[in-house]
């Protein structure tokens, strides 16, 4: 796969229909590729999804995940940098979360540090056999190998 550099992506974000970009396969000494000079928006993914359930029905969930998110987006003109996204592997939650991303990144422009791996074309979240692990091969945005 071809190096692609991170600033050009995030300059090319407000042509692309699914304005999303994830950040892939971090080590020890991941740091944010984000360039100093851009203004990003940092959003903790697990913080705002389980104060916005918190007074939800466990049943509803499904229903109120992507409205959570959204509360923290407010300007179509920032980039978001999601990080900690754990939360939306629970299995509870009954959603896919490359899908919901891809919605909301038809609006807001989204930088995701994907906490898993990115091996074969395919976005992997936890280890086969573990309750949450998920692999996704069909997915929009761009992916940025750390």
């Amino acid at each position: 796969m071809p190096k692609i550099n991170l600033e050009q992506e995030i300059k090319e974000l407000n042509r692309r229909y699914h304005k999303l970009i994830f950040l892939c396969n971090r080590n020890e000494q991941f740091n944010a590729l984000l360039p100093i000079t851009n203004n990003f928006e940092h959003v903790n993914v697990n913080r705002v999804v389980s104060e916005g359930l918190v007074h939800i029905n466990h049943d509803n969930y499904p229903f109120h995940v992507e409205e959570a998110l959204l509360n923290a987006l407010d300007d179509l003109e920032k980039v978001y940098y999601l990080q900690h996204i754990d939360i939306l592997f629970d299995p509870s939650l009954k959603i896919h979360p490359i899908r919901m991303l891809e919605s909301i990144s038809k609006e807001y422009k989204l930088v995701v540090e994907w906490p898993g791996r990115y091996k074969e074309s395919n976005l992997i979240y936890a280890e086969q056999g573990h309750p949450e692990h998920f692999i996704c091969h069909d997915f929009e945005g761009r992916v940025i190998i750390k």
